[in-house]
């Protein structure tokens, strides 16, 4: 299901699959989809709300430069990125989108439940390098990437367990501390003849996005079949 972009404050749904709440009042860590074994999250711990900087940008630690908004840049081209993947909590990470790779439900995904619509997508894997170049800990967290089509609407990732070997890593490690180093990949469920126009990591509302684009591929090696259950 596409949905549009404008402004980007919109709550995101993917395929059925996966709902993430935006705004500083709610959690916005991703909510697994087909996963092997999905973990529960915990309520987060009050605390004060970190104030977005003069541009409108999250606040960082002294000594780190966030790549400028609306930034362009190609496979395996880092840049320097902050999100709140919940009211108290400030996320800064090096990222790079290193591979987009484009395969079939039937190839990648046939041991998921997946309902008609899923059944009916393309899937996409989306691999990435993260630093954690913040100062709170990350673990467990989703990288704030998504699918941009032709027409400019959003598809969320869905949530993977990090030992599903055709596309391990949808979030990041349990601990993932500051200096942590690590690759992750998502899967984004497209809608069927939409086209890809970028990778591109959500900022805070106001903030324009960076995008990432370069040649879709096909797996490196032949996937693996899911052996758990999705939620469809």
């Amino acid at each position: 299901m596409r949905i549009p972009s404008g402004g980007l404050a919109a709550a995101v749904l993917s395929l059925g699959l996966l709902v993430v709440a935006c705004g500083g009042d709610a959690e916005q860590d991703a909510t697994p989809g087909p996963s092997t074994s999905p973990s529960a999250s915990s309520a987060p711990t009050p605390a004060a709300t970190p104030t977005p900087e003069a541009d409108g940008y999250l606040p960082v630690p002294s000594g780190v430069s966030l790549t400028t908004p609306g930034t362009r840049l190609g496979l395996k081209e880092a840049a320097v990125a902050a999100w709140q993947p919940r009211q108290d909590l400030v996320g800064v990470v090096d990222v790079a989108v290193t591979r987009i790779e484009e395969t079939t439900v039937q190839a990648s995904l046939a041991g998921f439940d997946l309902g008609q619509e899923e059944q009916r997508s393309t899937p996409y894997f989306v691999r990435a390098s993260v630093t954690n170049v913040g100062e709170t800990d990350l673990g467990a967290r989703q990288v704030p990437l998504y699918f941009l089509d032709g027409t400019g609407g959003l598809v969320a990732p869905t949530g993977v367990a990090r030992d599903f070997r055709a596309c391990p890593g949808s979030t990041l490690p349990a601990v993932f501390a500051p200096g942590d180093e690590t690759r992750t990949c998502l899967i984004f469920l497209v809608p069927k003849d939409a086209t890809l126009q970028s990778i591109m990591f959500r900022p805070p509302e106001g903030v324009v996005p960076l995008q990432w684009t370069g040649k879709v591929t096909a797996p490196k090696a032949p996937a693996a079949t899911g052996k758990g259950r999705g939620r469809g």
